[in-house]
């Protein structure tokens, strides 16, 4: 899913080479994508708008790679949009800033999402956060 019609054609032109059989949506993250899904994994833009290390990162379309003043806009969209695209117990996860766990953390909770937890880059930072989909018989919520 993306909503840059130039990303998904190389990224069609790569799966064809290599063969791999990827369905691409031209979206604005899940609005255009039809059917419910056990994970849905992103990695969305996180970089603050007033990131100082925006000017090295010239070669890259900055809406590629910023999203808002905090960097959670795509984030927030995303989890709004999520549980309606989630079966009951699916998850979803998102990578996001070294500085950002704890707020994704709660946007996960704050869209209803219970199970939700940290994986650590090796340097042992949050960088990835996600949340399950409450089952029928229903779930706490963890913050790990």
């Amino acid at each position: 899913v993306d909503a840059s019609a130039d990303a998904l054609a190389v990224a069609s032109a790569n799966a064809q080479r290599l063969q791999l059989p990827v369905r691409f949506v031209h979206s604005s993250w899940l609005e255009q994508v039809q059917g419910r899904f056990d994970v849905i994994a992103t990695n969305p833009p996180y970089i603050r708008e007033d990131d100082p290390h925006m000017p090295a990162l010239r070669h890259e379309p900055r809406q590629a790679l910023t999203s808002g003043e905090d960097g959670l806009d795509d984030i927030r969209t995303i989890c709004a949009q999520a549980p309606a695209k989630l079966l009951p117990g699916g998850w979803l996860l998102i990578e996001h800033g070294w500085d950002q766990g704890t707020a994704v953390a709660a946007l996960l909770q704050n869209s209803g999402f219970t199970q939700v937890q940290h994986r650590h880059d090796l340097a042992g930072i949050a960088r990835c956060t996600g949340g399950q989909m409450p089952t029928a018989h229903g779930q706490g919520q963890t913050v790990k």
